[in-house]
């Protein structure tokens, strides 16, 4: 099963290189000394973590953004294994290259359903870097939310949040490329989730791995003195792939990707990140609808399926839940199966009726026929005839 380390090295284009990165990390330097000044009387050191980025200055103060709900919809693998998404419903999502497999969701470990995966599809007909599937229904559904996907792209400029449960910064390296000296960050050994933010460059790149084809966006590592940084600036590393992005809207916060791969440098080390190197995250936009056909029930899946004008719960009165499959109102269904019985009783006392009326018409007719049939006689004898037909 390749990695998102394969991934990353599968697809390394060249950027050139110039004395403004070795700028930005001199500027990096300048920018963490005072908070190396006062690390300098700190006992120990925080073990590396999930995410790379610049300095432990520019690392989130909280374990998870505020005043957002989906935290533990962000999970992963069993046995340390890259990052899943948990959608709600049964359902789950994660990068094609990870694979299904059990996940943790509220302390307790999910099993997968045999044959549920779905690989998601571009609308050419070839296959995504993404995936669904399903968790075993024998197990009790854990109580979490129903994520909302994003219904549109995001756009360049937006800031975003990732989760991902990927390997953390461990050390400064540096290297030499042209006589250049050039600097990065060592990924650590092991990684654990984490949360950060950046913001994204691009919208609808189409992304080849392999046999993939994936529509992407993106989002750069740019040094903490820079225009384009945000306040927890973050980038992705192996163990990231199939983590969470999402961004705020009006409504609330929505899922608008989901982590791939990462490109870099040609001639950077192994396991080493740098100023410049671009995460890729699956445009969840581009498969909501392929996303919503095999996973939401009928009150979550954003569509009117009863005709009555209102959408999934709670504004549907015929929705208990998000997880209700039927919108139909029981109030109504039940109002319906009396109206739909007491017509058929009538239609079928209409036919009763007539059919014995028709019966009656025809006893009737008989009657008389064989009345007159009886009483024939004659007139130049006065005999009975045999009313025989003529030859």
């Amino acid at each position: 099963m390749p990695s998102s380390l394969s991934l990353r090295y599968a697809f390394i284009w060249a950027f050139p290189r110039s004395s403004a990165l070795v700028l930005a990390f001199i500027a990096h330097f300048i920018f963490a000394a005072a908070f190396a000044v006062a690390a300098a009387f700190v006992v120990a050191a925080a073990p590396a973590s999930a995410l790379i980025f610049a300095s432990p200055s520019t690392e989130p103060t909280t374990s998870q953004p505020e005043d957002f709900p989906y935290w533990e919809n962000v999970t992963q693998r069993r046995y340390n294994s890259p990052s899943v998404i948990y959608l709600g419903g049964g359902w789950a999502l994660t990068a094609r290259h990870v694979g299904m497999g059990e996940i943790f969701l509220n302390g307790t470990i999910y099993r997968p359903l045999a044959g549920s995966r779905r690989t998601l599809m571009n609308l050419d007909g070839s296959p995504a870097d993404a995936m669904i599937f399903a968790l075993d229904p024998s197990q009790a559904p854990p109580e979490m939310p129903i994520l909302p996907l994003a219904t549109k792209p995001v756009q360049a400029g937006d800031e975003i949040i990732v989760i991902g449960f990927g390997r953390g910064r461990d050390k400064v390296v540096e290297w030499e490329i042209d006589d250049e000296r050039v600097y990065g960050f060592q990924w650590s050994s092991e990684g654990s989730k984490r949360w950060g933010t950046n913001r994204v460059t691009s919208v609808g790149r189409n992304i080849a791995q392999g046999s993939w084809r994936t529509t992407s966006i993106s989002f750069a590592f740019d040094p903490p003195l820079s225009a384009a940084s945000t306040i927890y600036e973050a980038h992705a590393a192996v163990g990231d792939s199939g983590g969470a992005v999402f961004v705020r809207r009006k409504e609330g916060w929505e899922l608008t990707g989901m982590m791939t791969s990462v490109s870099g440098f040609s001639g950077t080390p192994q396991r080493t990140s740098t100023y410049g190197d671009v995460t890729f995250a699956a445009d969840i936009s581009s498969y909501r609808g392929e996303i919503l056909r095999w996973t939401r029930p009928a009150c979550s899946n954003e569509l009117d399926d009863d005709g009555d004008r209102e959408t999934d719960y709670p504004k549907d009165p015929g929705c208990d839940s998000p997880f209700d499959r039927n919108e139909r109102d029981r109030g109504s269904s039940l109002s319906e199966a009396l109206w739909s019985t007491a017509a058929f009783v009538l239609a079928a006392g209409l036919m009763w009726l007539l059919w014995a009326r028709i019966r009656s018409r025809n006893r009737v007719s008989d009657s008389a026929t064989n009345s007159a049939t009886d009483n024939s006689t004659d007139k130049a004898t006065g005999n009975p005839t045999d009313n025989a037909p003529t030859l």
